[in-house]
């Protein structure tokens, strides 16, 4: 494909040659990729589906690179073959990698095999699977960055997530907790049960009239003092409405549209603050994050596990709002071993 420097044999992979729905994505035969310079060769064992993803695919989000392209932002898998340069890792190791330019300016981790620079790689901790491991990359950081770098989450605040039962939804459910926060998540009300069992303190469907009342009712009149925003147009002037004085939106994603709306005054009368989040988190940070995951203090919250010819379906279930955390895409080689290993109560197997 577009990056690779000479190939060797031939593998499967998810390939989008057009952009366009869900069924644009084949399930087809490529060359298998060599690592370059500094590089090294992944065998994938698992990769996880995100909505960066499916607006790459839709052409929502441009692709840095020309078509055909692999997809695919996460990736956990196993070494395979080390480049020229590479030091302090061996063929066999066991590693994650999720990066900004992986599945969006080069071929990502919808595929059997996938070459990654070795700069960017995490070692999978001791207590992980793969599909665990798959499973925290983009999602978590994304959540990370969100609440701390950008929000300076602090203990005791009263926090709204929006898209609650999405993968970064549920990641900053879990951080928020962790932090000692007040946490209301608003989704599906179908999905209350299980929000609540993550650790939801109260949860807010959707879809009633009057999500402002509901938060405010759960804060004691008060507000959130942090909403965590995952959903943009259609949901940007509720957050503001919901906020408490001096209280702080973070923008962390747009699921509904790029463009909102708010009442300035509002703003003004809460003096209140509308933040943008966007970019890479510290290295020693999601080791941080990784050992929280190993030790148990964090739970990789799996919807279903799927080979990776069922892309197509996995992106299908995440538009259709079918899901409660991540779809994780499996090599046939692995499908069987993956779905009997994988963790938490909110598995799900699909042939």
């Amino acid at each position: 494909m577009g990056e690779r420097h000479g190939v060797g044999e031939s593998m499967m992979a998810v390939v989008l040659h057009e952009k366009g729905g869900a069924r644009v994505l084949r399930y087809q035969s490529v060359p298998r990729p060599r690592p370059a310079p500094a590089e090294v060769l992944l065998r994938v064992h698992a990769t996880s589906v995100n909505h960066t993803d499916i607006f790459h695919r839709g052409g929502r989000f441009i692709i840095q690179k020309d078509l055909p392209h692999i997809l695919g932002m996460d990736v956990a898998g196993e070494l395979a073959e080390l480049g020229t340069g590479v030091h302090g890792w061996r063929v066999g190791d066991r590693v994650l990698a999720t990066f900004e330019a992986l599945g969006r300016e080069r071929d990502g981790g919808y595929a059997e095999y996938t070459t990654v620079p070795a700069a960017q790689l995490h070692r999978i901790p001791d207590g992980l699977d793969y599909v665990a491991a798959a499973s925290i990359g983009l999602a978590f950081t994304t959540a990370w960055i969100a609440l701390f770098y950008v929000g300076r989450l602090g203990e005791g605040e009263r926090v709204a997530i929006h898209a609650a039962s999405s993968g970064v939804g549920i990641s900053a459910l879990q951080i928020a907790r962790w932090r000692g926060a007040k946490v209301i998540a608003i989704s599906e009300g179908g999905k209350a049960l299980r929000l609540r069992s993550l650790g939801a303190d109260h949860v807010v469907d959707r879809r009633t009239a009057d999500i402002v009342g509901q938060v405010m009712e759960a804060t004691g009149g008060q507000g959130a003092s942090l909403v965590l925003e995952l959903v943009g147009r259609g949901t940007l002037k509720n957050s503001l409405e919901m906020l408490s004085p001096d209280g702080r939106i973070v923008c962390a994603g747009t699921l509904s549209g790029d463009l909102g709306e708010v009442n300035v005054m509002d703003l003004m009368l809460k003096r209140a603050s509308i933040h943008g989040s966007l970019g890479a988190i510290r290295a020693e940070d999601f080791e941080a994050i990784l050992r929280l995951f190993a030790e148990g203090t964090f739970r990789p919250i799996i919807d279903s596990v799927l080979p990776l010819r069922e892309a197509p379906t996995a992106h299908e279930r995440i538009e259709a709002r079918q899901t409660v955390g991540k779809v994780v895409l499996v090599p046939e080689a692995f499908h069987e071993a993956a779905t009997a290993e994988a963790p938490g109560p909110l598995v799900e197997s699909r042939p």
